[in-house]
């Protein structure tokens, strides 16, 4: 084994010079590690993420890294800056030998649109060889997202992935993901190098080629330093990773012939059917790509699919119908009696929340309010008091003392029953004439005492 060293710096960015910062990191790590013979630096790392300070290659930015590349006899990948050239602007990583030589230059072939708009893409890949080594592979950020882009560079015999990336944003996750399983399925090491403040959030990796994590770095500035074994490269894409699987073989010997690397035989309908390659609107999160079965059914072309809705990009303006938005069902009416009122609070509370809409559920809100509305009716409780000419028959059963229950509702209907119950009264004076003055005495109490019932049901009810 010939041990080659190769760092990667992390560090903290901002829009505008970086050069002379970086220029400071290359000389403290040098003297820490006098050994390393490669250094990479993250993506945009020269100026920041704004295309502002694009300049053409080569040019002041280009040179002043080549005199540091020389100085320390190192061969250094600076990250990438943005390139002008033919009226373009391009993501460009230089390759520089140690002796201060641009050997080759990485135009990135996958710019993060629709974020990264204005940035013209790449079509060539780079790999470089680097004396008693090996052969290196280069891709910016987003290439890495597309195995496409490794497999050609190991195809060209690439065994390290060099990938310096720009990455601020909640997917980093993803990236160390891909980072790891792209070392196992190409079985080469990846130095994936991320920045900081406006270059990042950190967590730059290296990856081995059996898709182990040799050091993963954290969120504050970091030298990333290794030594990179292209014998044990070699060795597994012989026998297999860790001894098993070999997957370039098998993908050199398939029998299959994959017409989507061929745009002369592939299929585009389905992809055609996404729609235009563009950022999200406040409208077209109601947008939802369109059912495999139905494209293929009526094999639609790219001319019909951009004539259709689905290719439509004036949203802004345009009234969506609220069938399209939402599909519930139709509710009824919230009025009634007290009854009527209570039974639909109930269907309601057991009633499906899922509309047959493309799986989307109902806005859980509109669910909410209906159900607050059903169960915070005003009682409709009337209470008449009979006229107290004669004598009054009372149902007895209302004379007996309410059960207590702790539910708001059950008292409610308790209440509303029991005064139904207290307002069929039988209230014939002529045929109550023979009866005796105890009984009107014990009726008389008993009224008394459902009349002021009846008054704290209903303090009870207002409070």
């Amino acid at each position: 084994m010939t041990p080659f060293g190769i760092a990667g710096i992390q560090m903290n960015l901002q829009h505008g010079n970086n050069v002379d910062a970086i220029e400071e990191k290359i000389n403290l790590l040098m003297c820490l590690y006098p050994w390393v013979e490669m250094v990479i630096v993250s993506e945009l790392a020269a100026h920041g993420p704004l295309d502002s300070f694009a300049e053409t290659m080569p040019g002041i930015t280009e040179q002043r890294f080549c005199a540091m590349a020389k100085k320390h006899n190192i061969w250094l990948i600076p990250g990438s800056f943005f390139e002008l050239k033919n009226d373009a602007i391009f993501n460009t990583a230089p390759v520089i030998n140690p002796q201060g030589e641009v050997i080759a230059r990485h135009r990135k072939l996958f710019p993060f649109r629709p974020f990264e708009e204005g940035v013209e893409a790449g079509d060539e890949f780079v790999v470089f060889d680097v004396p008693d080594a090996g052969r290196f592979g280069l891709c910016i950020c987003y290439d890495m997202w597309f195995p496409e882009v490794l497999r050609t560079l190991t195809s060209m015999g690439a065994e390290v992935i060099l990938h310096p990336v720009l990455t601020g944003t909640n997917d980093r996750d993803i990236e160390l993901n891909l980072a790891r399983s792209s070392g196992a399925i190409f079985q080469s090491y990846i130095i994936d190098i991320n920045g900081l403040g406006v270059g990042g959030i950190g967590q730059s990796c290296i990856i081995d080629p059996a898709g182990r994590t040799v050091y993963q770095a954290g969120a504050t500035d970091e030298f990333l330093v290794t030594e990179l074994d292209f014998d044990s490269v070699r060795r597994q894409r012989e026998v297999g990773l860790r001894n098993l699987g070999q997957p370039l073989k098998s993908f050199r010997d398939s029998k299959i012939n994959f017409t989507v690397y061929n745009k002369a035989q592939r299929d585009n309908n389905y992809l055609d059917s996404l729609g235009p390659l563009q950022k999200a609107t406040r409208h077209s999160k109601t947008n939802m790509a369109t059912e495999p079965a139905l494209i293929s059914n009526k094999e639609l072309t790219s001319r019909e699919l951009d004539n259709s809705d689905l290719a439509n990009t004036e949203l802004e303006n345009t009234t969506i119908p609220e069938s399209v938005i939402h599909q519930t069902a139709e509710l009824p009416k919230l009025t009634g009696s007290l009854d009527t009122d209570v039974s639909l609070a109930t269907s309601l509370s057991t009633a499906p929340v899922l509309a047959e809409y493309n799986n989307l559920a109902i806005d859980p809100a509109e669910v909410t309010a209906l159900l607050v509305t059903a169960q915070h009716l005003p009682l409709d409780l009337v209470f008449e008091e009979p006229e107290l000419t004669g004598t009054i028959s009372v149902n007895q059963s209302v004379i007996d003392k309410p059960a207590i229950t702790t539910s708001d509702e059950s008292i409610e209907n308790d209440a509303a029953v029991k005064i139904a119950q207290a307002t069929d009264i039988d209230a014939n004076a002529n045929n109550s004439s023979n009866k005796s003055d105890s009984e009107e005495k014990s009726k008389g109490d008993n009224l008394k005492w459902l009349k002021e019932a009846s008054t704290q049901i209903k303090q009870y009810i207002k409070s």
